[in-house]
């Protein structure tokens, strides 16, 4: 057996295995495709339009001040400016600021393979490619994305420093550009103050200081390349990756508290698990729990009952679209892993032989060496401990120019204290499961087998580790009151990759039916992931039934802006055309409406006779709008905005259209019943 897994080991480390590689690449391509393609289909959300909002300020004007009173961190700006001035500030440069976060997280959990298995890794991958979540919020101007990624990258980064002694291409890219990050942009604000107006003058601080950076990044490259073969360079990157989580959002505490919560765990699970209880009477356990659960079941039937059929209703309920497909595809996969998970139960009564190598190295008695002695010891921990708060500074206070900024970072965390314990999506303690069940679960389900198999297994630590990691911060978010989707894709970030190692465990089985169970439940819980991740982000991508459609834009709003445009252009004013936005409801008007010098938004009604346009609020304004307005504007339409709220185009008499009616009409409007787009 130690041979097999020492030829096992090798194989792993292979660095040109061309089956592997060829793999690899097409999950990142499926993972590319379903992030970049059509980024502009679904309106700006209003979290979007108030992000924008910011962005247009920082791209105007260079200037950001970071608010914790309504606001996350600043990194999601900074990084969408850069590709905003190269590609334009537009929908789609913005949205894939965020989208290539999402495939970068994708390709991280390649690093993988040596902790969860070849196939382990790849099918990880596959589920963080394929999950609808993961999927619709890259195609998100938020900052969760970017968050997913850094938590991912921390873990990595420890344990690459952990178990190598030499960086790799992809870390020394990455602090290449962690440098640049660090130093570039304060040096382009330095010329921009010494050139002044001088056109001449600033290219040549410019081009002075680029110099100057590139020099001073060859160098200490130079010397952390040095240092040890370069394997601090990891810990950096852990300690950089820990420090964007904090400049992104204040959740970071609960994402890094769970990870340290979880090292302690695997330490104390494999203490009992190495104990005679656990080895003599571990199989009574197991069957202990099995009856429990069991018991549990019959106890509450009537819930369950009642919970099968609010499921069912969710595939197959009255004026909902019909998804046979997603329905029984989950039905079949929670049948193949119930039947899996027996299998392996048998086979673990005989033995708990693993082809997976066991990661012994993933220990204090490791990464404390690591961290050298004396002098070397002090120099790796105050050269983390600078990154980490350099970052901070550097972020918060807006590169050095909004001092305010980084006393305002630690404000934060007692507002969204307060914040944290508000429901106000009124889902209640199983929203997550709730909105789990209906798009994401062949995770629900493949996960818990995952986690099973680590704490029986009880050898493979980073497993273990990602189990307690999961369900860790699972517990956290579900007791936490206040709850928005988005943020349960930093539980099924783990998830996934401990579905992918309860995969290779299944599949790597020298029990042929046990290896059979787990290639179905892979291509089963793909295929439903897949055809999930299309609905939600390409069909049903403003519906509210779906998990993570949340208080989302509804598709109308695009119509209303193309009126605008039509009218602004028929006035002859184009972009210079005056539009009044007097609802109080309106984002992400604002983004949509960037380009018009003179789209006002008052929140109020207001006199206006001029402008060649007014949007206003349906019902709530509509006998103040006819008294205002009728005497100079038509009625050109009505458009939802989001669930509850429609707005309503009012025109200038003289370029409205032929079908535009008087004001009076508004009353006789009815809102007609919600179209099936799907």
């Amino acid at each position: 057996m130690n041979d097999e897994k020492e030829i096992n080991d090798q194989i792993t480390e292979r660095p040109y295995d061309i089956g592997w590689l060829v793999s690899c690449a097409i999950v990142t391509a499926a993972a590319t495709l379903l992030r970049f393609y059509w980024l502009g289909l679904k309106p700006f959300h209003h979290d979007e339009g108030v992000n924008g909002f910011f962005l247009k300020t920082l791209f105007d004007k260079g200037t950001y001040a970071y608010d914790p009173a309504n606001y996350h961190g600043p990194t999601l700006y900074y990084i969408s400016l850069a590709f905003a001035k190269v590609f334009g500030l537009e929908t789609v440069p913005v949205r894939a600021s965020v989208a290539v976060f999402g495939v970068l997280t994708v390709v991280l959990a390649f690093f993988l393979r040596r902790y969860i298995g070849k196939i382990g890794s790849l099918s990880a991958a596959l589920f963080l490619a394929l999950s609808p979540g993961m999927v619709y919020i890259s195609r998100y101007f938020i900052h969760e994305m970017f968050f997913v990624f850094c938590s991912l990258a921390v873990v990595v980064a420890v344990l690459l420093f952990i178990d190598r002694r030499k960086s790799g291409i992809f870390a020394n890219v990455w602090m290449v550009i962690v440098l640049l990050t660090a130093f570039l942009p304060s040096a382009l604000n330095l010329a921009a103050a010494l050139g002044g107006e001088n056109a001449g003058a600033l290219w040549a601080f410019r081009v002075a200081f680029i110099i100057v950076e590139a020099v001073l990044v060859f160098f200490v490259m130079r010397m952390l390349l040095s240092w040890e073969d370069g394997r601090p360079i990891y810990l950096l990157l852990a300690s950089t990756a820990a420090a964007m989580l904090f400049a992104t959002k204040e959740t970071a505490f609960i994402t890094l508290g769970t990870m340290l919560i979880s090292i302690f765990c695997v330490w104390l699970w494999r203490r009992f698990a190495a104990g005679d209880l656990f080895r003599n009477r571990g199989m009574w356990g197991i069957v202990l729990a099995h009856a429990v659960a069991i018991l549990i079941v019959l106890v509450y039937k009537d819930k369950f009952i009642e919970g099968g059929q609010w499921f069912y209703a969710n595939f197959f309920g009255e004026g909902r679209p019909q998804e046979a497909f997603a329905f029984y595809g989950i039905v079949s996969l929670a049948v193949a892993a119930m039947t899996a998970w027996a299998i392996f139960l048998f086979s673990y009564s005989k033995d708990n032989e693993s082809v997976l190598v066991e990661d012994s190295n993933l220990n204090w008695h490791t990464f404390r060496p690591a961290l050298g002695i004396g002098n070397d010891l002090i120099l790796m921990l105050v050269a983390v401990a600078v990154v980490f708060i350099y970052l901070n500074v550097l972020f918060f206070s807006s590169f050095f120019s909004y001092a305010e900024g980084v006393q305002k970072a630690f404000e934060a965390y007692a507002i969204w204290t307060k914040t944290g314990n508000k429901d106000h999506t009124q889902n209640g303690l199983m929203g997550y499961v709730k909105w789990g069940l209906k798009v994401e679960s062949p995770l629900i389900i493949l996960a818990p087998i995952g986690a099973a198999v680590s704490l029986l297994r009880a050898r493979h630590r980073f497993a273990i580790f990602t189990a307690f990691w999961a369900f860790g911060l699972f517990a956290a978010y579900t007791i936490i009151p206040y709850k928005t989707p988005w943020l349960a894709l930093s539980f099924y970030l783990p998830m996934c990759l401990i579905a992918g190692y309860g995969i290779n465990e299944f599949v790597t089985s020298k029990r042929m039916p046990l290896k059979a169970l787990g290639v179905i439940l892979a291509v089963i819980g793909s295929a439903v992931l897949a055809y999930q991740a299309y609905s939600i982000n390409f069909v049903r991508y403003d519906d509210e039934e779906m998990g993570y459609v949340y208080a989302h834009t509804k598709r109308e709003t695009l119509d209303l802006v193309a009126e605008i445009d039509h009218f602004a252009e028929k006035s002859g004013q184009g972009k210079q055309a005056t539009v009044e936005i007097v609802s109080p409801d309106y984002w992400p008007m604002t983004w949509y409406l960037k380009d018009y010098e003179h789209a006002n938004f008052h929140g109020s009604l207001v006199d206006a006779t001029a402008a060649e346009m007014i949007v206003a609020k349906k019902d709530a304004q509509d006998a103040e709008v006819i008294r205002r307005y009728s005497a100079h504007y038509k009625f050109a339409g009505v458009y939802p905005l989001r669930p509850g709220v429609d707005l309503m185009l009012l025109v200038r008499k003289d370029i409205s259209d032929a079908d535009a009616t008087e004001l009076y009409k508004i009353l006789e409007y009815e809102t007609p019943p919600p179209k099936s787009n799907y």
